[in-house]
């Protein structure tokens, strides 16, 4: 069985660690400021999860074909930076309802949004033991 590559470990990594941050950051919030605090570290961390997906989306449709991969038809340049801009004004969209509709207080969505920074510094901090 092959070894996954450094690179894919530490992508697996920072996603469990993000993962990890996001749960004790709604339960920490939640306990402190209640559950709409709590809601709003989730729904943070649902655009920064929407957004991540978006651009390993984009990275696989413009980088090349793996083993792993089935080889893809090639998109025009045009079509990719028009399904770029789609995602991010659907991830706007979401920010609105999130803030506006829900009434979720934004520095907890910044919180959530922020876990995966949170993460690099815990993988940052672990590596250099």
């Amino acid at each position: 069985m092959a070894h996954p590559s450094p690179d894919r470990a530490l992508a697996a990594r920072l996603q469990s660690t993000a993962l990890a941050v996001v749960a004790l950051g709604a339960i920490a919030a939640t306990a402190i400021w209640g559950a709409r605090a709590g809601g709003g570290v989730l729904g943070g961390a649902l655009i920064s999860a929407l957004s991540y997906r978006s651009l390993k989306q984009a990275v696989f449709a413009i980088g090349p074909s793996s083993s792993k991969y089935p080889p893809r038809r090639p998109r025009s340049a045009a079509r990719l930076a028009l399904s770029l801009l789609g995602r991010h004004g659907l991830l706007l969209l979401g920010g609105y309802v999130i803030i506006v509709r829900l009434r979720l207080p934004p520095l907890a969505v910044l919180a959530g949004a922020s876990a995966v920074v949170v993460a690099a510094l815990v993988e940052a901090v672990r590596s250099s033991r």
